[in-house]
C-alpha cells in the first residue's frame, strides 16, 4: 500500500494523477481569491488608492483623532456619494460635531448613499443608519477593528485555512521529496497559519507592528505555493525509477 511504502505520487494512476492535479489546482485559485478579497476590503481604508501599511493601520488599530463614520467617509465609502457636493455636506456636518439637530441636513444624504447597505434590516457589516440613534453608534472616536470581530475572522481563518492546509500538507506527505523537505515544508506551512493570524492581534494592539501583517499574508502564500507546486512536480515531472 502506498501509505506503507511511499513510493512519491508519479506512480499513482492517471485518474487519481488527473484528481489531485484537480484539487490542487482549485486550492490554489481559492487562495489567489483570497488575495483579491483582502485587496478590496482594505485597499481603499486610507481613500488612496492601492494597498498600504497605513490602510492595515487604519484597519486594524484605528485611527483615534477620527470618528468610525468619518473613517469610513474618507476610505472604502466615498466613492458611494452621489456626488462632491454631498461628500463635503456629511464631511461639514462631521466636522461640525455630528449634531442630532443638524441630522435632517444630511439624512438625505445618508439615504440615497448609505441606506441601500446599511438599512436597519440589511445592515451590512453590523453597521445600520437610518436613522440619528443608528448613526450615533458610528460616531465614537475610530479604535480600529473590533475585538469580538476580530475574535470571529481569527476563528473562521484557523477553521478555513487549518483544514485545507492538512490536506494539502498530506498529499504532500506521500511525495517522493526527502523527509528533512517534508518536515520544513509541513512545519512551515502550519506555523505560517499561526503567524499570520497573530500579526493581527499585533497589529490591533500596536499599530507598528501593522507590516507583520504583509509579512504573514507572505509567509502564507509561500506556503501555498510550495505545498501546491511541488507535489505537482511529484504527480507529472518526476522521473519514476
Amino acid at each position: 500500500m502506498f501509505w506503507k511504502k511511499v513510493e512519491g505520487l508519479a506512480p499513482l494512476p492517471v485518474s487519481s494523477k488527473v484528481a489531485l492535479t484537480l484539487f490542487l489546482c482549485i486550492a490554489g485559485l481559492g487562495y489567489i481569491f483570497g488575495f483579491f478579497n483582502i485587496y478590496l476590503s482594505y485597499s481603499r481604508m486610507d481613500g488612496k488608492p492601492g494597498f498600504s501599511i497605513e490602510d492595515i493601520q487604519l484597519a486594524f488599530s484605528g485611527s483615534g483623532g477620527v470618528t468610525t463614520l468619518e473613517k469610513a467617509v474618507d476610505g472604502p465609502m466615498k466613492g458611494n456619494f452621489a456626488s462632491d457636493e454631498e461628500y463635503s455636506k456629511t464631511k461639514a456636518w462631521l466636522k461640525a460635531g455630528a449634531k442630532e439637530a443638524d441630522f435632517a441636513s444630511v439624512k438625505g444624504i445618508f439615504d440615497n448613499s448609505c441606506v441601500s447597505c446599511h438599512s436597519t434590516d440589511a445592515k451590512m457589516g453590523g453597521v445600520a443608519l437610518e436613522n440619528y440613534s443608528e448613526v450615533s453608534a458610528v460616531l465614537q472616536k475610530d479604535s480600529g477593528m473590533s475585538v469580538p470581530r476580530l475574535v470571529t475572522l481569527s476563528h473562521l481563518h484557523v477553521m478555513g485555512i487549518l483544514s485545507l492546509v492538512f490536506l494539502l500538507c498530506l498529499v504532500f506527505s506521500f511525495t517522493a521529496f526527502a523527509e528533512p523537505v517534508k518536515i520544513l515544508v509541513m512545519a512551515f506551512s502550519l506555523c505560517s497559519i499561526v503567524a499570520d493570524i497573530g500579526s493581527w492581534w499585533l497589529a490591533k494592539f500596536v499599530a507598528a507592528m501593522a507590516p507583520l501583517v504583509i509579512l504573514g499574508g507572505v509567509c502564507l502564500a509561500i506556503s501555498f505555493l510550495a505545498l501546491i507546486l511541488l507535489p505537482l512536480y511529484d504527480l507529472w515531472l518526476r522521473k519514476v525509477a
